[in-house]
Order: C-alpha cells, then structure tokens, then sequence
C-alpha cells in the first residue's frame, strides 16, 4: 500500500474506545468508564515548541496526552517528560492550588482536556477511575522521592528525512539490525501500514511485542504517517545532507531535541540553531555510517559505557593511568565528558589517540613546557592563554566535536547566565579551552552569541548528571577533586630575605599558596556540594590518590599517571565485578 493519506494538524480522529483504554492511566478501566471519560473530555491540539500552562495559572482543568510529548518544567529544568496516555496537572486540581510547574508541547500533541466539575464527578461516581488517578499519583510519588531519577532507554524511535534524496528505510533496516541482539525489534514503514489504519495503534500494538520499535517515518512534513511517527517516538533520528527542506526548516521546534545525523563533512551553524539537537555525527562514508548505527544501537539499549572526568588541575593527570587501565581492562568507551583539565583528557580519548600518543601529548604540553606561563598585566587576567591555546591546537588542530568517533561534551560556565553550558558541536579547541579558562588566571571567553565562558568547575566539577541523564550505559566516574590540604602553619624560612620578600607581598610569614593554586582551590570549594550529588549518578567511581601533586605541580605526570592505574587495579581487589556491565 502507499502512504497513508495527507491530513492537516488539526484533524487528529477521535479513537475509539477501544485504543483509547490502552493508555497507561486507563489500562484497567471498563469500557463503560472510557466512554463516560471520553465523553466528558474535549480533545486539543498542541503544536510543538507550545505552552499547554505555566507555573502560578490557576489549575482550572487537567489533561491526558492522547499523543505527542509534552515536558513539565521547573525552574527552567525538564523534570518529566509526559507521552500517550500520561496524565497532566491533576494534582493542582485536587488541592485546588496554582500550577507548581509549566508545561510544554515536545512535539505536535492531542491532549483530552478535562474540567474541574467533570474530573470530580468522575472521581465521585467511578471507582475504578480513582483506583488509576491514585496509581498514577503513587507512581510519581515514588519517582519524585527517589535519590536519584533516571530516564528510561527510549522504545520508540522515529527516523525521517530532511531532504528528498534520503532514505528513511535503509537506516531503519540497518539500525533495526544492530539492535535485534539487544531484543525483539519491529520495523514500521508507510508502505506497509493500509492508508486506513489506525497509525496510532498499529504502533501500540508494536510496542506491546517488541522491545524496540522502528519508524521510518519518510520525508514528508503534514504527511500523516510521517506526523503520527514524530509525535509517538522517545527518540527522533533526523538524517540530512546539510540542505533541509525549507518545510523542515520552518517546523524546527518538531524536530528539537533529535539526534542529527549529517551525511557529509560538516553542518551549517543555522541548522544547528533551528534543531536544537541533542546530538550531532558527521558521516562522510558508509564506514561512519556503519560505525554509527552500531553506537547508537548500544546507546539505545542501555550499554554505551560512558566516562566523565573532573577537573582537579595537574591532579588529572591521573586520569591518564584510569584510561591506560581501562582499556587493558577491556573495557570500550563509547561515551566521555569532562570539565576543566578533565576535558583536556576527554577529548584526547574522544579522538582516539591510543595510549602513548596522549601521554607524548601531555608531556609535551605540562612538562617539557608551562602551558600557563605566559603571564601577562593582570588586568583581564594573570596569563593571556596564547600558550595553552597553542597546545589545544597542536594537539586537536581544527576538528569540530561533531565528527568525532567517540561521543564528546564538555562543560563550562557561563558568567552572563550563572548556568553551565554543555558542549556538544563546534570547535573542539575552543571548547576545551572554555571549560579550562579558571577565572582570574585564564581571560574569559566571550563568544558571538553573547556568552562569557569560564571554567565549568565553577559550577559543576564532576558532570556525571549530564551524561546519566539519558540512561544510555553505565557511567564511570573518575574524581581527582579532592587533594591534599594546604598547610598554613609557620614554616621556618631558609633565608632571611624570604622571610621579608613574603612579608613584603602578603603580609604575613606564614606560607601560602600562590594565587592561581588559590583561585582553584576556590573551585573545588565552590563545587564540592555538585561533586558529592554527581558521585551519586555513576555507576563506578574511580578515586585516584592524588594527595601528592598541588594543583600546577605540571612535573607530577608520571606520578599522576601512576596512581591512576594503581586506583583502577585497588577497585578491581576490592570488586572484580565492578567492571562487568562495562565490558
């Protein structure tokens, strides 16, 4: 059969009874309660990048997602994403409150609208209805008191077309194929749904037999099936060769949030900024492509081992002995992101450079030579950075994060915002130096858009939340932020001058840490509280001893590295099933 008929955004058909019961809050209801439910809802569209409410309106109604996504915000955070079948603002209703939190359209949405006086009678006069409004409420309950929240591996993914010239299908079928030895797979594709089918359902009955559902869903905007896709994936794949369709380019906010897989060298800054992707990959040949697909299937499924590196100055040195250990260990890293000096680490390893070439990297760029001496009047800052940018471009040269064959982010922050800032796509280089760029000692970054770009330890030293947070592997969490303390007792001075000279400068005897070591101690202080809720997150963590080495003791290396190695090889005594589920 061909594909399905065109249908405006609008026209959504009410199903019937029997598609509607097989939402999650109405699973166990008669049908006589679906129909008295359906009966006393009205049915809304929502486009994507649309508020349904915000915090503080009046909580007059609640909703029921009938299809589509829609996300709970807080304080400018997605705190639960809600798909079909999901139930929305019912508790304001119930304490005849306010809205705590604001809800937008993910994607192109249908929701049943229901009111105050109709939600309570049915709550009244149906029994059965309130048994699943206090299922749904002890669900949340319990998501919302849990330590730590995580998302579930998506079941549903979409993959569509930006341009005429891509097929959907052929991707479809070759990540169908990676993860059909992680579960039961199905692949949904237009010609093969009848122009009068249910779209919704037939996905439904899919996603009740398989453990990963396909949609190739083409490359046609208002096309009914095409919509249907985008509005029931978890996950949206979009697949271009750089020059969408300008229909695409005017639906940006439908597509935000996908993972955009570019068939070419590069991708346009102005595609970037309509999308808004989560991810971005460059695939210049079918041995990219392949390679991939494969990635994605073990992200999709849960096993993509990710590695996260804090920051800690020269103390992540050890951070290359955790790699070298690692590695002899078995264990293939699919996934790393880092903050600080971590982030130098990180994207050594993102661009695969095997273990000699990172440690020459290194030696050459710390020991051989001081990567912060470059001093300078301390008017914007102690040193230009000219030298430690030199170093990123020797090491990195022009490479774009988004063609590298390991995923890849770093963290930095951001002084206008007060935010961090996650970096997926760009410069490599200047990526890194962002997150590197300790306030006071490095100049601050200030970027076209507006930002000013400093260390990302400042907020956040360990950001293993932001690779957790898609539950697409286990997590190993390498910590060095945590040294030696300095000791301020007086000292005897070897000489009398001495004795003057620090007088002289600080006005006191006792020895003190020079400014660059204070300002990031002052770091490690400042994020020691993100660093402790981080260490929550990981699945493994890795705590190399690195009392030893101060914070710009560049000679260290060898030391560092070896108590990285040493930390890995005193894990696996104390677990040797620690690094299993990493393998």
């Amino acid at each position: 059969m061909g594909s399905p008929q065109s249908e405006g955004p609008g026209a959504q058909p009410i199903h019937d009874a029997g598609s509607f019961s097989e939402t999650s809050l109405l699973d166990s209801l008669p049908g006589e309660s679906i129909r008295q439910l359906r009966d006393q809802a009205e049915s809304i569209f929502l486009e994507a990048g649309e508020w349904l409410f915000h915090e503080g309106d009046e909580a007059d109604c609640a909703y029921l997602v009938q299809s589509g996504r829609v996300q709970v915000v807080s304080d400018g955070r997605v705190v639960r994403t809600a798909r079909r079948g999901g139930v929305i603002g019912e508790l304001a209703l119930l304490t005849g409150g306010t809205r705590t939190a604001s809800v937008l359209a993910q994607r192109d949405c249908h929701l049943w609208r229901l009111g105050r006086t109709a939600f309570e009678e049915l709550i009244v006069v149906d029994q059965r209805f309130a048994l699943a409004l206090c299922r749904v409420l002890g669900g949340k309950l319990a998501e919302h008191r849990s330590p730590v929240a995580r998302s579930q591996p998506p079941g549903t993914i979409a993959i569509v077309a930006l341009d005429a010239g891509v097929s959907t299908d052929d991707v479809a079928v070759r990540l169908g194929t990676e993860l059909a030895p992680f579960g039961r797979t199905a692949i949904l594709r237009s010609g093969e749904v009848a122009s009068d089918a249910d779209h919704v359902a037939v996905i439904e009955r899919a996603e009740t037999e398989s453990r990963w559902v396909v949609l190739s869903a083409g490359n046609r905007r208002h096309d009914r099936w095409t919509d249907t896709c985008l509005a029931e994936a978890d996950r949206v794949i979009a697949l271009s060769w750089g020059r969408p369709a300008s229909e695409w380019m005017a639906r940006g906010p439908s597509l935000r949030g996908c993972e955009l897989l570019i068939f070419g060298p590069s991708v346009g800054d102005a595609l970037l900024r309509i999308l808004e992707p989560r991810t971005v990959q460059t695939l210049p040949d079918d041995t990219m492509i392949r390679r991939c697909l494969a990635l994605a299937a073990r992200r999709l499924s849960g096993r993509a081992v990710g590695l996260v590196f804090s920051g800690g100055g020269a103390r992540a040195f050890a951070h290359l002995g955790v790699v070298e250990a690692l590695r002899a260990e078995g264990v293939r890293i699919d996934r790393v992101g880092g903050v600080s000096m971590g982030a130098l680490v990180a994207g050594t390893v993102a661009m695969e450079m095997d273990d000699t070439t990172i440690l020459q990297t290194f030696r050459r760029s710390f020991v051989d030579q001081n990567p912060s001496g470059d001093y300078t009047l301390p008017a914007f800052s102690l040193v230009r950075g000219l030298r430690t940018r030199r170093l990123l471009a020797e090491a990195f040269g022009d490479t774009a994060i988004e063609t590298l064959p390991v995923r890849f982010f770093c963290v930095s922050t951001d002084l206008n915002s007060r935010a961090s800032v996650i970096h997926r796509t760009g410069s490599l280089p200047e990526a890194i130096f962002a997150s590197l760029a300790v306030p006071g000692v490095f100049p601050p970054v200030a970027t076209p858009d507006g930002h000013l770009l400093v260390d990302g330890g400042v907020l956040d030293n360990l950001p293993v939340e932001t690779m957790a947070a898609d539950a697409e592997g286990p997590v190993i969490a390498v910590d060095v932020s945590r040294g030696q303390m300095w000791r301020t007792g007086r000292r005897r001075p070897a000489s009398s001058w001495q004795v003057r000279a620090r007088r002289l400068i600080s006005g006191q005897d006792a020895e003190l840490p020079r400014v660059a070591e204070t300002m990031l101690r002052t770091l490690a202080v400042g994020s020691s509280d993100t660093v402790a809720a981080a260490r929550r997150h990981a699945d493994v963590v890795i705590t190399p001893s690195v009392e030893r080495a101060g914070l710009l003791d560049w000679k260290q290396l060898p030391q560092m590295r070896d108590a990285g190695r040493e930390s890995v090889r005193r894990l696996l005594e104390t677990n040797p099933d620690a690094l299993n589920g990493c393998m």
